[in-house]
């Protein structure tokens, strides 16, 4: 392959990443928030997202790491995931060993925890590819 494909290939990504993520994207964002400030103006209606659907957005089948110790078998740091939003505070979720078996705990495998007590997982990305 030339030299010349891969850099014109790199320079295509690289603008085309430009055009549609930051300028087609930020311009929809603008518009809709022009729509919504005057909306809110004209009627007074603010616009309203249901806390528990931005909650569900946000953690529902994430994977989530626990901030404190919940059980002896159970550690700070353990990898899970959120299966079930329950309500804006409690969430089911699901623990891993460290082979990636499921933790089980009197026969449970799904377990009642506090929002506040787990901290999402980002994923790590390279050159616009998602990576575990």
């Amino acid at each position: 392959m030339p030299i010349g494909e891969v850099i014109f290939g790199a320079i295509g990504e690289l603008f085309g990443y430009i055009v549609v993520d930051l300028i087609i994207e930020g311009i929809g964002k603008l518009f809709r928030g022009v729509y919504y400030g005057i909306r809110k103006i004209l009627t007074g209606k603010i616009r309203d997202i249901p806390e528990l659907k931005r909650i569900e957005k946000r953690y529902l089948y994430k994977k989530i790491r626990l901030k404190s110790d919940f059980s002896e078998r159970i550690l700070k740091g353990t990898r899970g995931t959120v299966m079930e939003i329950i309500d804006k505070q409690d969430l089911y979720v699901e623990f891993e060993a460290p082979n990636g078996t499921p933790i089980m705990v009197d026969d449970e495998q799904i377990f009642k925890i506090k929002r506040k007590r787990i901290i999402l997982e980002r994923k790590k990305t390279y050159n616009n590819k998602a990576y575990k």
